[in-house]
This record gives C-alpha cells, sequence and structure tokens, in this order.
C-alpha cells in the first residue's frame, strides 16, 4: 500500500514538472492594450519603423511587441499559430489563410498603387539584364522554344503579390503560364541571383528594385546593367498594390480598442510616409541596413473599404480563379474585411 501510495506520488510529481515546464515554453500572451506583429528588414517595415520613431504608436496607446523579422512568407504561418495578432498582406494572402480555416479579418487598407504616373512609387518591378532578349510578355515564348527551357522568374513566395501578378500579366498578353518556372528567392537575393544568371527575370518591391536600379545606373559594367521589363501597374492596374492589416478574429473579440488605436497609429504611419516620402526612406534605409536612401510602397490615403475597393479585390479573386486556385463564386470582396472600425477610416482621402 505503501508503494502504491508512493508510487502514485511520484507520477503527480513528473505530471506537475512536465505540464509546469510545457506552460513554461507556451508563447507568452501579450499585455492588456498590446499588439504583436513582426517587424521585418524589407518593404513591409516602412510603417513600424515610422511608426516608433514618429511616435505614433506612443500618441495612440499602443504597446507593440516585436515578434522579430519574420519572413513575409512565414508570417501568414505566425498569425495562424498565435504568434502574431496582426500582419500585413495581399488579398489572395487572405483568402489562403481563410481556405485553411483561420478565423482571420482585415480591418483596414494599408497598401495601394499609386495612379498619380510615378513609377517609383508603384509597387513592384519586374527586372531583367539589359541583355537580356525579353521586350515584352509575347517574347517569353520565342525565349522559351530558342532555349527549350522556361522562364526563371524570382518571387518571394508563391501564393503572393509576385506570381498572381506575373501570372495576370502573361494571361494579359495571351502567354500560357506554363512558360515561367518561379524561383523562391527573398527580394534581397533577387538582384544578385539575376546578375548570376540563377533567374531570367527579378520580381522586386520597394526598396529593393530601387537599389538594384541605382546599382545598374551607376555601374560601367555592361554585365551589370539591368532595366525594368514591365511594372505593376502595367501588369495588374491600379489594384496592384493593394493590402490589408488582417488580424486574428479572437483577438478582435478579445482586444477590439487595441485592434482600433493599432490602425489609427498605422495609418498615421501609412499618411505620413506619403507625404514625406524621402525621410521615409531614410528611416527605412537606416532600420534595414541600405547605406543610403531607401524607396517605400504608396499607402492607401483614406484606409477605406468602398465600392471602389470592392472592385479591386473582385480583380484578386478573378486572378485566383483564373490560376485554379479558387472556384468562381467561392468569395466575394465582402468576405474578406470587417467594417468594425470604420471610424477609424478617413472618408474624406481618395483611396489611392
Amino acid at each position: 500500500m505503501v508503494n502504491k501510495k508512493l508510487a502514485l506520488i511520484a507520477i503527480l510529481v513528473v505530471v506537475v514538472i512536465v505540464v509546469g515546464g510545457v506552460i513554461a515554453f507556451l508563447p507568452q500572451s501579450a499585455e492588456a492594450g498590446s499588439i504583436s506583429g513582426a517587424v521585418t528588414k524589407d518593404c513591409s517595415g516602412t510603417p513600424w519603423f515610422v511608426g516608433y520613431e514618429k511616435g505614433f504608436f506612443d500618441k495612440h496607446n499602443v504597446t507593440v511587441v516585436d515578434k522579430g523579422d519574420i519572413p513575409y512568407a512565414q508570417q501568414p504561418a505566425a498569425l495562424t499559430s498565435g504568434e502574431l495578432n496582426v500582419y500585413d498582406g495581399h488579398p489572395n494572402a487572405l483568402i489562403n489563410l481563410i481556405k485553411s480555416g483561420v478565423p482571420v479579418k482585415a480591418v483596414v487598407v494599408t497598401g495601394a498603387e499609386p495612379i498619380n504616373g510615378s513609377s517609383d512609387e508603384e509597387h513592384m518591378h519586374w527586372l531583367v539584364k539589359e541583355d537580356n532578349p525579353l521586350q515584352d510578355a509575347k517574347d517569353i515564348e520565342t525565349f522559351v522554344k530558342e532555349n527549350n527551357r522556361k522562364i526563371k522568374v524570382g518571387v518571394l513566395s508563391t501564393g503572393v503579390c509576385a506570381d498572381l501578378e506575373t501570372n495576370a500579366w502573361l494571361r494579359k498578353n495571351n502567354v500560357s503560364t506554363d512558360n515561367v518556372e518561379y524561383v523562391v528567392l527573398p527580394d534581397n537575393q533577387q538582384e544578385q541571383a539575376l546578375l548570376q544568371g540563377d533567374i531570367d527575370i527579378a520580381t522586386l518591391h520597394p526598396p529593393f528594385y530601387a537599389k538594384a536600379e541605382k546599382n545598374s545606373n551607376e555601374t560601367d559594367d555592361s554585365d551589370k546593367k539591368l532595366r525594368i521589363l514591365v511594372t505593376s501597374s502595367e501588369a495588374f492596374g491600379p489594384a496592384a498594390g493593394l493590402s490589408f492589416a488582417i488580424v486574428n478574429e479572437d483577438f478582435i473579440k478579445e482586444d477590439p480598442n487595441t485592434v482600433r488605436d493599432f490602425i489609427k497609429a498605422f495609418k498615421d504611419a501609412d499618411r505620413w510616409s506619403n507625404e514625406n516620402r524621402k525621410e521615409a526612406g531614410e528611416i527605412t534605409s537606416k532600420n534595414i541596413d541600405l547605406p543610403y536612401t531607401a524607396n517605400v510602397h504608396w499607402y492607401s490615403p483614406s484606409g477605406a473599404f468602398d465600392a471602389e475597393v470592392d472592385g479591386y479585390i473582385q480583380e484578386w479573386i478573378d486572378a485566383m480563379v483564373a490560376d485554379g486556385l479558387i472556384k468562381e463564386g467561392e468569395f466575394e470582396p465582402k468576405d474578406l474585411y470587417t467594417t468594425e472600425f470604420k471610424d477609424t477610416w478617413d472618408l474624406s482621402l481618395p483611396n489611392q
């Protein structure tokens, strides 16, 4: 009997140790009034960097729990696991999360494609080497026949803007997407991969297309000269740069006030970056270790969801249908967002 009691006590001790150990290694909840995000050294970092440096998070009493430089392609998974509360992503990333059963909603429009004709503010540039025979999409078929291989296109990840908009550009020019092989590479590695011949086309966001183009313009080495093949506005029109702050619905229910304050702070940073692009570029370059002023994205001044934005979302949905990723009618624009925080949108400002 004594032995049984000792055995039971021993088991209980082990259980307590194991459970205690598991609890110790579980992600700890952030304090009330805080929100977890990934502040990465890439094109998505500008509003975070500006928000910190210009005091917008402090102004709106938001404590950002920085989960570190989680690669952009891995952030949807981090949002799924609860490591992140918020993620800045495109409509196709949001749809993929919803299809996977993750309860998420967009709460505000963040990125936008500029409509002022400035290519330096566009969401993406597709770059090729200067001596590449490609001049437009239709040259791809000739290239494939002559080289007996597919065109290699560098993309940050699959299921993002780069591959979706490339496919849409090809379809617009009646070129089969079967002619393309996507090579997954971070933006900061694509310039070198292009110069080495590991890829034929780089799909770059700011600040990396600005860096690559600056390097090309300043070199006398003909082997290092690059040129723009197409830009995002040309490839996908005014819907190209559309992105959202995407938040887990559980977090929205638990702490809507923090979500509301975060939106206010983040959009203040977005608008300030639009109005102070040079300084926003300096802040960004300092934080991502570029030796000169970086280029930055263009952001939606209003942050609003409305009929115009619904039309842009529909273009992303249609592109996913064309790629065979979703069925026609499976998603509508209003499935992707909530209007709970519409009081944070500035309807006096334009969407782009």
